[in-house]
């Protein structure tokens, strides 16, 4: 299966790797993604790899990223330090800061079984089970897990500050990922077991952990906030859409880099990748294979033997990421590579991925900027939605009120996109861009100065926590 699962990922990259020099946005001279493998066993001098591949384009986007590197190549020889909470569960991250941490199970509509864990109080507030603070439930985005809440350090970091001022802390699973690998009939290894994208997460997993955190709490009555980062919104929406008794049940939503219409998407790696995905998922249906971007992968742990070796593999990884999910300006802290890289990515299905990319395909098919359910084909289609064309979210249906940030350097989430969502709900209380110019997708979870940048208006729009 793992051998499978590598060789799809390859023929993927040479398809990119060819639709490339076409890809729409000028950032067809990118040649830094033509890594193969088999270089990986070969000693790459950092000047080698700045002037060699670095000199054959002058595109904006590596302009900005030279310098990050360039950082890099002074600090090359020095080893990236090792973080035992690479190692270490959700939950062993969460007693060892210090803080209470409970594990939950919770069983959707259609038998999934999810990973919930929760943080009930901060450090040093004395336990008391009838008198928890109003709750807050976080939810990650694609290919991640609980742990990406939890990975910044304790003074920078969102879940464990939220905790100390009083709140009572609920981290979702979504299906599929590490902690959520669960169901009360299929096992794993059955292809039926991921035939899901986050369309099923909004519509099943959502609902069935609001009601939870709703009876758990001891206050069936109170409401519950929700922030989503990236799929996290979006399952969000799809939850509130297809349940919408759900509304009455949110005080706030507060959406960091929603992921909804990907029309404006701007990395050149998904954009070049995106109009194969149809022919990828085929090919992946053929093998069997149907989920993949696990941590434990051979691959994966390839990669991250690699990306924490030194400073200098370490910055060189971190700009591959730039690629993806946009440029930065000494946010990402490179000491946070290896916790990052133990837990990331958590894993998901193929599905989820097609579907993310069958949104940013639809401004080509159809009317422009589109928030869309899973494309099943025509006749799929027609059973399953009754029309040849899938049918657009309802995002009327969204009643809560709904902040939403955005960052000006985000390829993923990008302002056009998330100013379209803006249009379309009918409750946004405020559209917040991220006051920093190099504010990355990433950044709305790790970045360094994010009680600057975010937090601090984040808990000025929560409610109070009791």
């Amino acid at each position: 299966m793992n051998f499978r699962i590598v060789l799809f990922v390859c023929v993927t990259m040479i398809l990119a790797k060819a639709h490339l020099s076409q890809a729409v946005m000028p950032f067809d001279a990118i040649r830094t993604n033509e890594q193969r493998r088999g270089q990986l066993d070969r000693k790459l001098s950092y000047p080698w790899f700045s002037e060699r591949r670095l000199s054959r384009t002058t595109n904006s986007l590596f302009d900005k990223v030279t310098p990050h590197l360039e950082m890099g190549q002074k600090r090359d020889k020095t080893p990236v330090p090792e973080d035992p909470e690479a190692r270490m569960t959700s939950i062993e991250i969460i007693t060892g800061r210090g803080y209470p941490a409970e594990t939950y199970s919770v069983v959707t509509e259609d038998g999934y079984i999810l990973e919930l864990h929760r943080i009930p109080r901060g450090k040093g507030h004395a336990a008391d089970s009838r008198a928890h603070g109003k709750p807050i439930l976080l939810q990650h985005g694609f290919l991640g897990s609980s742990a990406d809440w939890l990975i910044s350090p304790t003074d920078r970091n969102l879940a464990f500050q939220l905790a100390d001022l009083g709140y009572d802390i609920w981290i979702s699973n979504a299906r599929g990922n590490t902690y959520s690998r669960k169901h009360q009939r299929l096992d794993p290894s059955e292809e039926a077991f991921w035939n899901f994208s986050w369309d099923e997460m909004g519509r099943y997993d959502i609902p069935a952990v609001i009601h939870f955190i709703l009876a758990r709490n001891g206050r069936p009555e109170m409401k519950l906030s929700y922030i989503g980062y990236s799929m996290g919104a979006s399952m969000f929406f799809v939850a509130m859409i297809a349940h919408p008794e759900l509304n009455s049940k949110i005080e706030v939503m507060i959406a960091l880099g929603p992921a909804s219409s990907l029309a404006n998407i701007q990395s050149p790696v998904i954009r070049a990748i995106a109009p194969f995905v149809k022919h990828i998922e085929f090919l992946f249906r053929i093998a069997r294979v149907r989920n993949f971007m696990f941590n434990d992968m051979p691959f994966n742990r390839v990669r991250a033997m690699f990306c924490r070796k030194n400073y200098l593999r370490a910055a060189m990884c971190r700009n591959v990421l730039f690629l993806l999910v946009g440029h930065d300006n000494g946010h990402f802290d490179l000491n946070l590579l290896p916790v990052i890289d133990g837990h990331l990515p958590a894993g998901t299905s193929v599905r989820t991925l097609s579907h993310f990319v069958m949104n940013h395909l639809s401004d080509k098919l159809f009317e422009g900027e589109n928030f869309s359910p899973y494309d099943y084909g025509l006749l799929g289609n027609i059973r399953r939605y009754g029309t040849p064309r899938r049918p657009p979210y309802d995002l009327s249906k969204v009643t809560v009120p709904v902040y939403l940030f955005y960052g000006a350097s985000d390829y993923l989430s990008t302002s056009k996109d998330v100013t379209w969502l803006s249009q379309r709900l009918p409750n946004v209380k405020e559209l917040i861009k991220v006051d920093d110019t190099h504010y990355n997708h990433f950044d709305f979870l790790w970045a360094k100065d994010n009680n600057r940048l975010i937090y601090n208006k984040m808990f000025s729009i929560l409610p109070p926590p009791t």
